[in-house]
């Protein structure tokens, strides 16, 4: 319910409203914003909501063991998100990290230096500080990096994203049509600068010269999104490139459902949930190589990968699924399958099962050490 809520927010939903109804009481601490209650429940998950994003980490160090007090926890798991929270040092429930990526070098194409730097230093002290705990990542790329980093690979468990059925209680296609009157790619992120909206509108600009017919939507809200009407008067391409704000999630999946193509060109994802829902209705995707895109994109199979911020070979692989229909009917029916891969069921399963092996193995512990 953020507004600044996105894949990572709607994975840790989707995952615990399910651990809810398996009998499990949850409890989610996050931050507050404008007209939001501090305490609702939401999809049987009661939500507890304090301080800002900005000292998150100083609110769960004041709140973590009043809130334990209150609800008894048996469990706590942390959602490492830029900045480590330290619940290993706070309370004394066992803990179990959750991970969708390490920033590393990209935090740099998204903040300013001083505040990249902190973060990027924060990464670099996790193993320190999380010696025992068991992490949860969605690709085995974060994997590879948690595991560079040093921590140690029996320690880390990969547990997939799932992908969203797109029709409705009575089974029937709950898609609306497209109101783009063109054949169009779809940008579809929140507009932040680490996510390479200007390597999409550049590509773009590049794709355009040879195809006067094609448009491109920009779906999503952020910072940069108000920059981004003086670049395209400036570059000729106000009619040609459609900024559409934040979405709703039916007009997303329309979006998706009648795109030539889903465009990622993000500097790094721990997955690429957008990839996936882009599948499941039969749509290709011509995305970043690097991690987290690299696994929720299989190269030649079920979309097209480009190197990181390179404009021109994006514009070529756009030019690629674009003019050539059996390559892009190839790649839509291989998407589709490898979409069905993915269920939310299933994550929420085996999180529980993680979830109770550290209660268990700390059991164990303390009776170890009576």
């Amino acid at each position: 319910m953020h507004p600044a809520a996105g894949g990572a927010e709607k994975h840790l939903h989707r995952i615990f409203s399910l651990i809810v109804q398996m009998g499990h009481q949850v409890v989610l601490l996050t931050t507050s914003f404008s007209g939001a209650r501090e305490r609702e429940v939401v999809d049987g998950i009661q939500v507890v909501r304090k301080g800002s994003d900005l000292l998150f980490q100083l609110t769960v160090a004041v709140n973590i063991r009043k809130l334990d007090r209150e609800f008894n926890f048996d469990v706590v798991l942390e959602d490492l998100n830029k900045l480590p929270l330290f619940t290993p040092l706070l309370q004394k429930k066992p803990v179990v990290v959750q991970m969708h990526h390490l920033w590393r070098s990209s935090i740099f194409h998204e903040a300013f230096f001083p505040v990249a730097f902190g973060v990027w230093l924060f990464e670099r002290i996790i193993p320190w500080f999380y010696r025992k705990e068991p992490f949860i990542v969605v690709s085995p790329s974060t994997k590879r990096e948690l595991c560079e980093l040093g921590v140690d690979e029996d320690r880390v468990a990969v547990i997939y994203n799932g992908s969203d059925d797109c029709t409705d209680e009575n089974g029937a296609d709950a898609l609306e049509g497209s109101d783009i009157d063109a054949p169009y790619f779809l940008w579809l992120s929140r507009v932040h600068r680490y996510k390479g909206i200007w390597t999409a509108l550049e590509a773009f600009e590049e794709f355009a010269r040879k195809h006067q017919d094609v448009k491109l939507v920009v779906a999503g809200d952020g910072p940069l999104l108000k920059d981004i009407p003086a670049w395209l008067e400036t570059h000729g391409l106000k009619e040609r490139v459609v900024l559409t704000g934040y979405v709703s999630t039916a007009r997303k999946r329309a979006l998706l459902k009648n795109a030539v193509a889903l465009l990622q060109t993000s500097f790094k994802e721990g997955w690429g949930l957008t990839v996936v829902e882009a599948a499941k209705l039969g749509t290709t995707t011509v995305a970043c190589d690097v991690p987290g895109l690299r696994d929720s994109v299989r190269n030649g199979e079920t979309g097209l990968l480009f190197p990181a911020g390179d404009k021109v070979a994006c514009a070529f692989e756009m030019d690629r699924v674009y003019s050539d229909d059996d390559l892009r009917t190839r790649l839509e029916e291989e998407a589709r399958s490898y979409s069905d891969e993915f269920r939310w069921d299933t994550a929420a399963e085996l999180t529980a099962n993680l979830l109770q092996d550290a209660v268990i193995e700390h059991q164990v512990d303390q009776v170890a050490n009576e």
